[in-house]
């Protein structure tokens, strides 16, 4: 029996390009479409799968918000959501939320497919795209990403680190956290440390100016020097979110100092298996001394993180999630 995909036209193939990649891989073809859809907000991502008389609506909700989308969890089956927080929902509406945890923007198409789509959808459903400049600035940036087979486990550096992060206005803990990975890593006598904060384009640094980095690194140098680091750090971003770098880091196969997350995930990231979990500097520099210390250690969390990434959070694997949630 012929399965067919429909996907809602006014995504945000920047963020979304993650799930098409999976549906592509599990069901091979799709159609963009927006008639088959309720008027949703420009970004939104719902899926119709359709097999003979059955069907199913599926909405993958990627904001930093742990917010739920009313409209689109009253229309949906299930409702895939990065950031979940179970407290704030009740009972029924968590029957239909999973965790699917964090995604980041992936190249799904060439320079040619990227201008076919982009023409095709934007000519199609122009009446119903509301910020024209958004929509057409997603598939570049789609573009401008790496492809996921990019995102593999190397062997890594034994005492190279490199990081590099944003300095957030409204995120002070996001912040702190940060800086003090920086300067514990700068003044560990044992480690060659490159990197720090990325300069916020207005000037302002939020007073972190000692600790930002002059150079501009583009995506592809970024990711190398990433496979290359002894380990990486990862703490919540905006909003407390899930941000991209611990689903990049997973990818990757990396050693991972965390601080603890506050949305839920597919499944518990356990410490010292998968990742490491701080709370206060002396945390961090003991388990900085563990992994310099103890290689092998080291290259067992960096198996272990690969793993869940291809158990979890690969995209595939999130659409047969949803797909096998009634």
């Amino acid at each position: 029996m012929k399965t067919k995909i429909y996907i809602y036209g006014l995504c945000n193939i920047f963020y979304d390009a993650y799930y098409i990649q999976g549906l592509s891989e599990v069901c091979k073809n799709f159609e963009f479409n927006v008639s088959k859809f309720p008027a949703f907000s420009q970004g939104t991502f719902a899926v119709i799968i359709e097999e003979g008389n059955l069907s199913k609506k599926i909405i993958i909700d990627s904001r930093d918000s742990s917010e739920i989308g009313t409209a689109e969890l009253e229309w949906c089956n299930v409702y895939g959501k990065i950031n979940y927080k179970t407290k704030e929902f009740s009972a029924n509406h968590n029957k239909k939320i999973v965790p699917i945890g964090p995604s980041f923007g992936v190249k799904i198409w060439n320079l040619s497919e990227t201008l076919y789509f982009l023409s095709l959808n934007f000519i199609r459903f122009r009446k119903n795209i509301t910020n024209k400049k958004e929509f057409v600035a997603n598939y570049w940036r789609q573009y401008k990403r790496l492809e996921l087979k990019k995102y593999k486990h190397v062997k890594s550096s034994l005492n190279e680190i490199f990081f590099m992060n944003s300095i957030w206005k409204k995120e002070n803990e996001t912040n702190e956290n940060r800086a003090l990975f920086i300067e514990t890593c700068k003044n560990n006598s044992n480690l060659i440390f490159e990197g720090g904060f990325a300069a916020r384009t207005n000037g302002d640094n939020l007073g972190f100016d000692k600790l930002v980095y002059s150079k501009k690194i583009p995506l592809n140098i970024y990711i190398e020097k990433i496979k290359n680091s002894a380990f990486v750090f990862n703490t919540p971003a905006v909003l407390s979110c899930h941000g991209w770098k611990l689903g990049e880091f997973l990818a990757l196969g990396k050693a991972i100092i965390t601080t603890h997350h506050y949305n839920e995930l597919p499944a518990v990231l356990e410490n010292e298996k998968h990742v490491l979990y701080i709370g206060n500097k002396d945390d961090l520099q003991k388990n900085i001394k563990k992994l310099i210390d103890d290689p092998t250690f080291k290259n067992s969390l960096e198996l272990e993180s690969r793993e869940y990434f291809e158990k979890y959070l690969a995209p595939q694997k999130v659409i047969l999630r949803l797909l096998e949630r009634n």
